[in-house]
């Protein structure tokens, strides 16, 4: 008897807490929402974002590139990584926004296998993005990418995040997110 009254007693006062958590939309007992462990702040090139704490920065050199993240435990086919986030930046010099998107979805339609999935619009740091999310083959495997484009500043921004099958974007999403969302120009 005594048993049962200890067994019931705990079970009691962990609903309690469990319920206070829910109730307020915290868990008191697993708190997992710490993102100061979780994430790490790129900050030069004049941007800044947010991205996840076991993501590398790599040194990429491209003429525009300023600067490239990876998921090094993503899978990685023919070297290359399984999941990316390259950013550049590139003086707008009076194209319009929407030509310069049009102009990169021309270029990757020449991908292999290419197609297209989706495209709209979307906001980073208060501005309007067009974005593409499409699929192609590269050494007989599939890469899915998706690429945001906006202007600011007299500059255009392109966030192309990707990936190398068996990673999928949507296996990355969450760490994707992150970095769009976190976005901001600095100078």
């Amino acid at each position: 008897m005594k048993k049962y009254i200890i067994i019931t007693a705990i079970i009691l006062i962990f609903s309690v807490i469990l319920s206070y958590g829910y109730l307020n939309n915290i868990s008191p007992v697993f708190n997992n929402n710490s993102t100061s462990k979780l994430t790490k702040t790129y900050n030069a090139n004049g941007i800044s974002f947010n991205y996840t704490s076991n993501w590398e920065q790599v040194n990429k050199t491209g003429k525009y590139v300023i600067a490239y993240i990876i998921d090094p435990q993503a899978n990685k086919t023919d070297g290359k990584p399984g999941a990316v986030v390259e950013i550049s930046k590139k003086a707008s010099n009076g194209i319009p926004l929407e030509k310069f998107f049009d102009e990169v979805k021309a270029g990757a339609s020449g991908v292999p296998g290419y197609k297209q999935l989706s495209d709209g619009k979307i906001t980073v740091d208060n501005e309007t993005a067009y974005e593409f999310v499409a699929s192609g083959i590269d050494n007989g495997v599939e890469e899915q990418f998706k690429t945001i484009l906006f202007e600011k500043n007299g500059y255009i921004y392109m966030i192309a995040c990707g990936t190398r099958a068996p990673t999928y974007l949507s296996d990355e999403d969450k760490n994707f997110n992150m970095v769009i969302e976190s976005f901001k120009v600095t100078a």
